[in-house]
Parts: C-alpha cells; structure tokens; sequence
C-alpha cells in the first residue's frame, strides 16, 4: 500500500464519518456545500436548515432579493458575499435548466462537473462535492483541509493544483473507499492537523510527517 492509503487507513479507526447530507435537497446540499468553506459546521446546519425553512425550490430562491437570502444564511457567516453566490447560481439553474437540478446530476460524471463548473460561483472541489454526495460520484474532493495535510505530509506540492492532486489520491484510494477517505480526512484537518496550533503531537500519522508548514 502507498503512503495515502496508509495514513486513511490509520485515520479511519480514529474519526467517525458523517454523512450530512442525507436530510438535504440537492439544491440545499449545494448551499450547505458554499456555506462550508472556512466555517464551524454547527454553524453551516443552522443556516442550512433556516435556508430549507425559507426557500421551497430553486425558483423560490431566484426570486428572492440577496437580502431575503442573507438573513436565511446569516449563521453561517460570510452572508453578504454568500447570498450574491446562491442568488446568481438560483438564477442560472432557472434560466437554463428551469430550476431542475437533475437535469445535471443525471448527466454522467465528466457532463455533470463540467456544467456545475460552468455557473458562476461553482470551482471544481464544489462541483465534486455535490456530485460526491448527491449521485455517489466516487470521487475524492480535495478541500482546503485536505490539502493543507497533503501538503504537511509531503504528498502535495507547490506544483500540484486540485485536479493532479485530486488524481494522485485517487490513485491509491479504491473507488468506494473515496468518500469516506474525503470525510476522515476534513475530520483529521479539523480535530487534529489544524491550520494553527495543530495537535502534533498527539497525531496517530505523525511518523509519516516531515512537519512542514506547521
């Protein structure tokens, strides 16, 4: 086995996963998904499930002002840009696919991330998120997390972007095994390899680690 999946097996006894997404819309994954990024995920579930409350369909969404759509998002933080983000993709989805999501989550794999990645505010580590937990894509998204211990264990370097990093851990972790490596991993960054103050020496992979950028 390679340097990956050994560390994900290790990783793997110690964190417990999380399937969030079970309870949400595709189109609210997608929002939980945006409110995400450098947020507390008990934070990201209160504005979610206000956000659920308030918004019944894309279309309710594309017809709302930005500030309706702040006010939904605001536990999650960053609400101003935010809700110009959600406001702009509500719009597009009605627009070009009338407000129906499936439309680009039956498509396969490739089709799909090329035309979530098309709406304006969507990169590509959100279109392979969504299609991660949406349609069980058996990708392994790269987030800022992932990438942060990527890097600290040497596996990830400057040259890297996120798709050739995303290809090398696909490379040693088996396809139904990725989602589960994605969830373990963004646990690990949160709990243990921190951005600041990361619990070194606590760490179960420490042995696999050269320490930098800590």
């Amino acid at each position: 086995m390679g340097k990956v999946r050994d560390i994900v097996d290790i990783l793997s006894e110690k964190y417990q996963i999380n399937e969030w997404w079970d309870k949400y819309s595709a189109f609210q994954t997608l929002v939980s998904i945006i409110l995400s990024q450098k947020t507390y995920w008990k934070n990201v579930r209160a504005a979610t499930k206000r956000f659920g409350e308030q918004f019944g369909s894309i279309k309710d969404v594309a017809g709302a002002s930005t500030n309706e759509i702040e006010e939904a998002i605001k536990p999650a933080g960053l609400h101003h840009a935010r809700a110009s983000r959600i406001l702009n993709i509500a719009r597009e989805l009605v627009e070009r696919y009338d407000g129906k999501l499936e439309q680009i989550v039956d498509l396969p794999y490739e089709a799909a991330k090329k035309k979530l990645t098309s709406l304006k505010g969507v990169g590509p580590k959100t279109a392979d998120v969504f299609l991660m937990t949406v349609k069980g894509e058996q990708v392994l998204p790269v987030d800022v997390h992932i990438s942060r211990i990527m890097g600290r264990l040497g596996i990830a370097d400057e040259s890297d972007d996120y798709e050739s990093l995303r290809a090398k851990l696909e490379a040693e972790i088996p396809p139904n095994e990725r989602t589960k490596a994605h969830l373990v991993l963004i646990e690990f960054g949160r709990q243990m390899c921190r951005s600041q103050n990361p619990k070194c020496e606590e760490c179960p992979v420490k042995k696999y680690c050269g320490g930098e950028n800590r």
